[in-house]
């Protein structure tokens, strides 16, 4: 490394006085050597080139919310991309589809609500709008979409980076193909994203019937929840495994628009709110209304959480992904496991998450979660109220060897806890050592 090179000059937040991070749920903490938070991609160069500044590895970040160890690089440089969160635009890219080019660093509430304004929406709905963009282009998703495929990297078209060199670089789909879908399986250990172009459309409205139902057997609820979700256009669903019940949200087109409807109010705005609330809480000491029905707007619906204190319920989860052929097996030998944890602990999880995601071709998704070609799948996600519950802990420990290795299924480095080497597996051409923690390195193959 040259004079030159080393001198470039970085103009951002610069901290090296070796402060511990966290994440969002307070689970996971690590001590970088540096932190920083760059104000330019020229910024995100400079760090990359300098070795002597900005120890290996540079590992990104967004908003901490992941619940694993991703987030841990003691004695390296975390780089966060907060500052880096302009939206620049709405243009249409060289094949002429309409994008939105935002970059890395903005909170997916914050672009909800941009596109909104002028009438145009993402075809996602995220859960949780203090994620960025920058790691979900390259990170795990869900969504049960209305229509298209249900995880957001996949309506990313473009994106520009930093490579481990300290080159800007561009890739797209229409020019790089599998060089670009790869990349978006790369977990950041590719290159620094800093701006995405991502695909737009006018903006729809979605109507929605909640209900909570109670079943016999674990088999009826498996056969309950494939007929909801054939009888709508999306079902997202929480389940309580362990007492056989289930909200039920089923979700149908409902036109276009980009505003909830007045006549919908106020109880669109009473459910959205208590939603929040429950998901902030991890589904504990919260009672969530039932509306009948109801239209909205799904930009409404991409919620911000306040960042917890240690002694507040907050959100911790488990993913796991499974193919829809496999659901009634997934429920009851899950079922199984949870009435027997149950039986010996007296402690369950608060519930479990549904999503059903529709797969792309094995071309556009490699790698990871939904790369197994073209289909649904459906993750089932226990959720708890308190990461440092002990039964929480043993519960999500045990259930990985189910879930993983008997049931076959698919998990996350950013969204499932307790995983050792060989239950994700990531190929090593994807993992620049400038950008591969000792986290990440257990995965490669």
């Amino acid at each position: 490394m040259n004079d030159i090179t080393i001198s470039q000059p970085y103009h951002g937040l610069l901290e090296n006085e070796g402060h511990i991070r966290s994440n969002w749920g307070l689970s996971h903490t690590t001590k970088p050597a540096v932190y920083v938070e760059p104000i330019s991609y020229a910024d995100v160069q400079a760090v990359v080139r300098d070795e002597q500044r900005f120890p290996t590895p540079v590992h990104p970040v967004g908003s901490l919310l992941s619940v694993t160890s991703t987030i841990v690089n003691d004695g390296g440089t975390m780089l966060c991309t907060r500052k880096l969160d302009e939206i620049l635009g709405l243009e249409s890219d060289s094949t002429g589809r309409k994008v939105v080019r935002v970059q890395a660093g903005c909170r997916l509430k914050k672009l909800n609500m941009w596109l909104q304004a002028r009438r145009m929406e993402i075809p996602f709905q995220a859960e949780i709008g203090e994620a960025t963009v920058g790691s979900v282009a390259v990170g795990d998703t869900k969504d049960s979409s209305l229509d298209g495929l249900g995880y957001f990297s996949t309506h990313v078209v473009a994106l520009t980076y930093v490579d481990d060199k300290g080159k800007l670089c561009t890739l797209s789909d229409y020019k790089d193909g599998i060089v670009f879908h790869e990349f978006k399986c790369s977990f950041g250990l590719s290159g620094i994203v800093v701006e995405c172009q991502i695909k737009v459309r006018p903006a729809t409205l979605c109507r929605s019937e909640i209900s909570l139902e109670v079943f016999q057997s674990p088999e009826e609820l498996a056969y309950r929840l494939i007929s909801k979700r054939e009888a709508c256009d999306a079902l997202f669903a929480i389940v309580f495994l362990n007492q056989l019940a289930s909200f039920l949200d089923k979700r149908f087109k409902a036109g276009f628009g980009s505003v909830t409807p007045a006549s919908s109010q106020p109880a669109c705005e009473e459910f959205r709110i208590a939603k929040r609330l429950a998901i902030q809480h991890g589904f504990e000491g919260v009672e969530v209304p039932q509306p009948k029905e109801f239209i909205y707007s799904r930009h409404d619906f991409v919620n911000e959480y306040w960042r917890p204190s240690a002694d507040e319920r907050r959100l911790d989860f488990q993913f796991y992904e499974h193919d829809i052929t496999q659901l009634t097996r997934v429920i009851v030998d899950s079922y199984k496991f949870t009435k027997d944890f149950e039986q010996q602990t007296g402690y369950a999880p608060n519930g479990w998450a549904t999503y059903f995601v529709h797969r792309p071709e094995k071309e556009k998704k490699p790698f990871g979660l939904y790369s197994g070609g073209t289909g649904i799948s459906f993750s089932f996600d226990p959720i708890c109220s308190n990461p440092a519950e002990p039964r929480w802990q043993r519960f999500a420990q045990e259930y990985n060897k189910l879930a993983i290795n008997s049931l076959g299924g698919n998990v996350s480095p950013i969204q499932t806890q307790w995983l050792v080497p060989g239950d994700v597996k990531i190929p090593k051409k994807l993992a620049y050592p400038r950008f591969t923690t000792k986290y990440y390195e257990q995965f490669l193959e």
